[in-house]
């Protein structure tokens, strides 16, 4: 008995360190993104004061008052989009990490983020541009997004279960990838009107423009979809060592994949319908996140995971409003280089998750 519980303080004794570093780790990405947030409601053609922005969003007068139409109308949203896309979309590439157990793997890569465009496409171009708002046109764009992202998302899992290599399964999305782009091209083709111009500034991917409601179906996918990553987590860790291990543990693998499947649906579906298709944050924002903790254990992982997607969704948006381009610009501009660095960290070893 007294050697388990010495056992048992000599195991929390050595892990202690770990967690501890895991905690400064998600402790100085959590004052990062309350740096960049309170940039973003700064920074902008219009400066204001930051004493000035938390005397907004205490509900207290300024000297100007278009300052607070500036800051609750246009900065706000767009801070809060950014945080949070960031967010859901480094999640749901870890999650396909986990699953597929490839590096590469991400819903812009594997065609998740085309099948989500391809829902919405068919929504606002097909049907001619019907005129409708409201929280009608928010939940079918978000539903028909999300049933474009998971309908990929099982398409991707059929062909895994009969492909095992995963640069194959890599090709494969790809390849779904630019058959839906070529589906949208053809639509944009025989569109026209508000419609087609509409879709088209959203293909190019922006935080902006985006009103609470929106976020408010952001916010709540994405609490959602944590509460049931961290009852999962075990589960996932699990996968890491591959199917027939998880399997022979008895983890119920096919269930695990439908709800991985499902969650990583919700979550592409919902930021792509409301802020278009964002490259590269799914795909590049789990490593960075397994460098920084140097573990890819997903309790340790999840938390500091969430908070750079948090990072880098924010400084993608302020570098876009800075050289006035699309977010994806920017955010191809930083994540190519990292994923060929971190390939040619890997010196050709595929499992480098």
């Amino acid at each position: 008995m007294q050697s388990g519980i010495y056992g048992l303080f000599a195991t929390a004794y050595l892990t202690f360190p770990r967690v501890k570093s895991t905690l400064h780790i998600s402790l100085g990405l959590f004052i990062l993104v309350v740096v960049l947030f309170g940039a973003e409601l700064t920074y902008g053609p219009v400066s204001i004061p930051i004493k000035d922005v938390f005397r907004i969003l205490t509900g207290e007068e300024t000297a100007i008052p278009s300052w607070q139409t500036i800051v609750m109308s246009s900065r706000l949203p767009r801070a809060l989009t950014a945080c949070i896309g960031g967010s859901a979309l480094a999640l749901a590439g870890m999650l396909m990490q986990t699953l597929f157990r490839n590096p590469l793997a991400s819903p812009d890569i594997l065609g998740v983020t085309g099948g989500a465009s391809l829902g919405v496409a068919l929504l606002l171009l097909s049907t001619g541009g019907v005129a409708v708002s409201g929280w009608y046109l928010d939940v079918s764009i978000a539903l028909s997004a999300m049933v474009g992202a998971m309908g990929v998302l099982v398409f991707i899992l059929l062909v895994a279960q009969r492909i095992a290599d995963n640069l194959t399964l890599i090709i494969f999305g790809v390849m779904f990838s630019f058959l839906s782009g070529a589906w949208v091209s053809a639509l944009q083709f025989k569109s026209t009107g508000e419609s087609l111009r509409s879709f088209v500034i959203w293909g190019l991917g922006s935080f902006a423009d985006t009103e609470y409601s929106h976020i408010i179906w952001m916010l709540v996918i994405l609490m959602i979809s944590l509460g049931v990553v961290i009852a999962i987590l075990p589960r996932l860790n699990l996968l890491l060592l591959g199917e027939r291990y998880a399997a022979s543990m008895g983890l119920h693998v096919r269930k695990t994949r439908a709800v991985i499947l499902i969650v990583t649906g919700l979550l592409t579906g919902v930021v792509t319908a409301f802020c278009g298709p964002i490259s590269f944050v799914g795909l590049a924002v789990p490593h960075m996140a397994r460098l920084l903790t140097k573990t890819s254990n997903h309790y340790k992982l999840l938390l500091p995971l969430v908070l750079s997607g948090g990072v880098l969704g924010l400084l993608s948006d302020l570098g876009a409003r800075y050289f006035e381009l699309p977010v994806n610009t920017i955010a191809s501009a930083w994540g190519a280089p990292f994923i060929l660095y971190i390939l040619w960290r890997g010196n050709g070893n595929k499992s480098i998750i």
